[in-house]
């Protein structure tokens, strides 16, 4: 989620053509290999015979590892990047994803705020890595790298290569749950993480490598990765060193119910126990945790645990910057800066906890220094919430009918939601919004505003009524002998990149700018392409189209709503006739979809994706109308069309 945008430099020449020093001058150079396992024991894709490939749990692991070879011929970073769609189609055979690496490319750059185009670029980059290059003689200390949610090593390329380059052998454990492989935050799929861990720590154990040192093991854990590295862990004790790098073994309850579930299911399973554990443990924190949500309780494996432990909180860090793309990516000096500090600090622990070399603690004070660098915590406890659920129906003034599909938000926040098809809504807020006032807002009426106070201080039901408005429209007369057609928007109808609309995030908006010109057109209907759809119930959307002022969203431009109806599981393009609207464009405007509903209960994993694809604008998006409209994918634009005449 990085919002700045800065110019790409690829190549320097002290990050990546720079030659690693050889072990005579402390470092070695660092090979690179896979190995594919298969666990037996356990059925990966059920009702298949034995001999099916996908029967049995396969393991596929990435090994960074020291190696003395002079060979100089650097694996360009595509080496690793394509293991990922070879790995989509060993893993599933439902669908066919050869290509997904070039669309994806594209979206991680976009993501970090880089021209698409310049994405492709990482892929010719020069790793440190030799593929294949014969081990250096050993053993070494063994560190097993437990990857982001549905990730793998390639998202911490160079932190692992550094681990390789300073005598450790790193093995990565890819984020891969049940079949058809997509991980998710339930226990189930956390734990096939976990169990390939635990499979390949006995394998590599048992057999005939002379690159591991099983007297010396540590855990390296991103994000989600950090949950999967604390359950193994309490399963093998006699690991010594564990470091986690923002990982979910500190979770924070109260941004979403789908993640606080899922994190109360793995701690209630009684798998995680700091208090028993005698480890060397680091964490370190991205200082962005709570910008978007107020915590409501905590989980902190940090302040649980009672050996050796060090915590440091990078207040200028967010949580995209603890993998080595946005650093890659070169997407701000400060980024650089910043995993530069996080691969210090965890090759030093590493070297300290498993090396017995004593220069930790220098690199912990030198970072700790920093004036954006702390040492304490958060705390959530110094936020006191208080659950307001408000019993208020939204009517019309003058027939008292309930108005459905209200957008409610607090004015100076961007906390919003929408109210049901009865006009009904509640909102959980914290004391700190207590002085905040309500915006309530429909399309064709007033919009309200209401003080939280008042509402906090009434004891009885709240009824809202909006007032119909009455607005002069500005007349457009087209005529024509014979229209002209075409389309406006994104015609993209991309099947493995795009932008979701979450469980959870109801009133949630998602748009493109759509390029008019200043020739008045009739618009005839408005289509849109969803790649992938997990909902199981219906699901409602409702259409607006934005004046821009400055290239920013303002007034909507229908007079009506204008709601389209998604089908539980319903993909590919969804088309909606607009000429019984009689909507005239008449300059460039912003074209978003905003959920509003659902028919039917939905589960906390489910989540609806919009193809995205080439467009210059970029997608923007908001969780409420009182939020502002943000860019999030630069050069990749929603698959969002409009077709016109003039």
């Amino acid at each position: 989620m990085i919002r700045k945008y800065f110019v790409l430099s690829f190549f320097l020449t002290s990050v990546f053509t720079g030659q690693a020093q050889t072990e005579e001058g402390g470092l070695y150079q660092v090979g690179f290999k896979t190995m594919h396992l298969v666990d037996s024991s356990r059925i990966y894709k059920h009702n298949t015979s034995a001999f099916n490939p996908l029967h049995f749990r396969s393991i596929d692991l990435d090994i960074w590892y020291p190696t003395n070879s002079r060979n100089t011929a650097k694996m360009p970073f595509k080496e690793l990047y394509k293991l990922h769609e070879e790995r989509a189609n060993f893993y599933q055979d439902d669908i066919d994803y050869t290509g997904i690496s070039d669309e994806l490319i594209v979206y991680l750059a976009a993501g970090f705020g880089m021209e698409p185009k310049d994405g492709k670029k990482l892929l010719k980059l020069k790793t440190h890595s030799l593929l294949n290059a014969p081990a250096a003689e050993g053993p070494f200390p063994v560190i097993f790298y437990l990857a982001v949610y549905n990730g793998m090593g390639w998202e911490s390329f160079r932190l692992l290569e550094k681990l390789a380059e300073n005598g450790f052998t790193v093995v990565s454990i890819s984020s891969i749950g049940r079949y058809p492989g997509d991980m998710t935050n339930d226990l189930r799929d956390t734990m096939e993480q976990v169990n390939d861990a635990m499979y390949a720590y006995k394998t590599l154990n048992s057999g005939s490598f002379s690159m591991f040192d099983f007297n010396w093991v540590g855990l390296l854990g991103l994000s989600w990765g950090g949950m999967s590295a604390a359950i193994i862990l309490d399963k093998h004790p006699s690991i010594k060193a564990f470091a986690s790098l923002d990982g979910s073994d500190v979770f924070y309850y109260g941004d979403t119910e789908q993640d606080d579930a899922f994190l109360t299911e793995i701690y209630e399973a009684d798998l995680i126990h700091p208090e028993k554990v005698e480890v060397s443990y680091l964490y370190l924190e991205s200082g962005d945790k709570w910008e978007e949500f107020t915590p409501t309780d905590e989980f902190h494996y940090y302040k649980k645990l009672s050996s050796e432990k060090y915590y440091l909180r990078l207040n200028n860090s967010k949580h995209e910057d603890y993998g080595s793309l946005a650093w890659a990516l070169k997407t701000s000096e400060e980024q650089v800066f910043i995993y530069e500090d996080i691969m210090e600090l965890t090759t030093n622990f590493f070297k300290e906890s498993l090396q017995n070399q004593p220069i930790f603690k220098a690199s912990y004070k030198k970072v700790l220094d920093k004036p954006s660098v702390t040492d304490i915590p958060f705390d959530y406890s110094e936020v006191l919430l208080i659950k307001l659920v408000f019993l208020a129906s939204l009517k019309q003034k003058k027939t008292k009918k309930a108005l459905p599909y209200v957008n409610i938000g607090l004015l100076h926040s961007d906390i919003g939601t929408v109210s049901d098809k009865e006009g009904s809504f509640n909102l959980d807020l914290s004391k700190e919004f207590i002085t905040d006032t309500l915006r309530i807002s429909m399309i064709g009426y007033k919009t309200s505003y209401i003080p939280i106070s008042s509402l906090v201080n009434s004891n009885k039901k709240n009824t809202v009524y909006l007032t119909e408005e009455i607005a002069a429209l500005n007349e457009v007369v087209l005529t024509a002998k014979k229209w002209k057609r075409k389309t406006l928007g994104n015609k993209t109808e991309s099947k493995f990149i795009g932008h979701v609309f979450y469980y959870g995030y109801l009133g949630r908006e998602m748009g493109i700018r759509m390029n008019v010109g200043k020739r008045p057109m009739f618009v005839d209907e408005f289509s849109f392409h969803i790649s992938y759809n997990r909902f199981s119930a219906k699901v409602l959307f409702r259409l607006n189209i934005y004046k821009l002022e400055k290239g920013r969203p303002t007034s909507n431009i229908l007079k009506e709503n204008i709601v389209i109806s998604v089908e539980a599981k319903e993909t590919g393009l969804i088309t909606t006739d607009l000429r019984p609207y009689d909507i005239v464009l008449t300059e460039d405007v912003m074209v978003t979809l905003e959920w509003i509903d659902h028919e039917g209960e939905l589960k906390e994993t489910e989540g609806l994706v919009i193809s995205v694809g080439l467009l210059t604008d970029g997608t923007f998006d908001r969780n409420s109308k009182t939020s502002k409209m943000k860019k999030r994918l630069k050069g990749l634009g929603l698959g969002y069309t409009m077709k016109v005449r003039y």
